[in-house]
């Protein structure tokens, strides 16, 4: 989050700022400048949330309205700000003192929580700082941990996304140019031979693409999320010795896969985000396009119906899986603003939001967003495609619960060793990755420099928190009884 803060320090000034309000307000036909504490006729209160959400605009509408027609003294705004302005404009908002009261956060995973609570960001969810014992109940036992989304005996977030289905690692293959390329749809490929050996047929007899792979910014993530998985995971840090890990082999030998790809014209061309790469596919101008379980509405949005695509797990090396994706309560992402002056009734919207019968939660399966973590999935998912990509993540081994280093020591939730290690170049794997991508260097030198830079900040942090009275080391973070493809069961942190 320092990072944040120096960015909207040298990114603020009264023009850009009144730009990026104005450019949101124009976007969304409302004014930024409206106080959150009055509705537009002068009654009542309005709520703002922020997201990023394109696809779900229609359905936050829906969802304004049901809860104005429940609640008639509220009226929730409900703005969807591209993702890569998203990240901009949520510093800006909060440094000049016009935040939502409710936003979406889970770049940090899960040290979210601690990270908006160092930036001053975040407000408990009630007044209090405790929540019903119902509320808490929507849950599996378990999802609450000191640390994660409670802190000094508060209740900052709850798990909004449930995390054995939901995340990265799927392969979505194109019906329509797998079929030009006389490929089989129906046996897609397994290992990463398969997968060049599909790429060469897509080259030689289409002329799609073979892979629409977004690579600007941090969307390398999509396809780093579909293939680091095989050898170890998608994570940038290793568990298993404490150390970050971007320069390990592992990382190093899949970033090479991916460049080959690149090499062999497999990729389709230009640092293209995500949202052209998804274009690309749904146009039948790319046969594969890697990425998560939110995908399933992203195509509905854009006309492309699950009939023209298949999900796949994602390929393996050919000798074999040696890693899982992994599964952390990372889930939590909406969060009550420290600058809201409507707490309470921001928090009766989000205990109404998350009733697990309730309105949000039946239109939300109705459309097809996706898998929530307070919702009954079996019962709810109704989509094709969606309940494909539940049954691939069910495989065992393929989505595995990495080790919780909080709960193996309570005082890392007060540790800021592992945030100010980060805080530098937040995206820093992502970019070194692109620039030996784009550059064709090799990532090993590059990654050695971040990785050297990352390690020295945090355990040099844990040594002088370590002075100070905090029961923190590097130890806290290493697990080497864990294996990458099973599950750490909680049996197994010291009591």
């Amino acid at each position: 989050m320092k990072a944040l803060r120096r960015a909207a320090k040298t990114a603020t000034t009264a023009v850009a700022l009144t730009a990026t309000l104005a450019l949101i307000s124009t976007a969304c036909g409302t004014d930024p400048n409206r106080a959150s504490n009055g509705g537009g006729d002068g009654k009542g209160v309005t709520l703002k949330i922020w997201d990023f959400s394109a696809e779900q605009v229609d359905f936050h509408k829906l969802v304004a309205a049901e809860y104005h027609k429940q609640h008639p003294d509220v009226t929730i705004e409900w703005r969807s700000i591209t993702q890569s302005e998203y990240t901009k404009t949520l510093p800006l908002a909060f440094q000049s003192n016009q935040a939502p009261d409710i936003f979406y956060w889970s770049d940090s995973g899960t040290n979210n929580m601690n990270q908006l609570l160092e930036q001053q960001w975040i407000k408990p969810l009630t007044p209090s700082g405790t929540v019903p014992e119902n509320f808490l109940k929507r849950w599996p036992a378990g999802s609450f941990v000191d640390g994660i989304n409670q802190s000094g005996g508060k209740t900052y977030g709850f798990p909004f996304s449930e995390n054995l289905y939901w995340g990265p690692g799927y392969m979505f293959v194109n019906k329509k140019v797998f079929g030009d390329a006389g490929l089989d749809v129906n046996n897609p490929p397994k290992t990463w031979t398969d997968l060049k050996n599909a790429c060469a047929a897509v080259k030689e007899k289409t002329k799609a693409q073979c892979i629409a792979s977004p690579s600007k910014g941090k969307e390398l993530q999509r396809i780093w999320g579909g293939l680091a998985p095989g050898l170890r995971n998608e994570q940038f840090f290793d568990l298993k010795t404490g150390k970050f890990s971007i320069d390990d082999p592992a990382a190093v030998k899949t970033f090479e896969f991916i460049q080959d790809l690149n090499k062999s014209g497999y990729l389709a061309p230009g640092t293209n985000d995500k949202d052209f790469s998804r274009q690309q596919f749904a146009a039948n101008q790319a046969a594969i396009y890697f990425d998560g379980t939110w995908m399933p509405s992203v195509w509905k949005s854009q006309g492309f119906a699950d009939d023209q695509y298949v999900v796949a797990p994602h390929p393996n090396p050919d000798s074999g899986a040696t890693g899982a994706l992994s599964r952390q309560p990372d889930g939590n992402k909406y969060w009550i603003s420290s600058k809201s002056a409507q707490q309470e009734k921001a928090w009766d919207f989000l205990n109404w939001m998350t009733e697990p019968d309730g309105y949000f939660v039946k239109e939300y399966y109705k459309a097809g967003f996706g898998t929530l973590a307070f919702a009954d999935n079996k019962k709810l998912v109704t989509d094709p495609a969606l309940l494909n990509i539940m049954k691939i993540a069910e495989t065992p081994g393929y989505r595995v619960n990495l080790p919780v280093p909080v709960l193996k020591c309570p005082d890392l939730a007060k540790s800021k060793a592992y945030l100010d290690a980060t805080a530098k170049r937040p995206s820093g794997e992502y970019e070194v990755m692109v620039e030996a991508l784009v550059g064709n260097k090799p990532l090993q030198p590059l990654a050695a420099q971040l990785v050297k830079e990352r390690q020295d900040i945090f355990e040099k942090t844990l040594k002088e928190e370590a002075a100070k009275g905090l029961k923190v080391s590097k130890d806290c973070y290493t697990f080497p009884d864990w294996n990458y493809t099973s599950d750490y069961s909680l049996d197994k942190y010291k009591k």
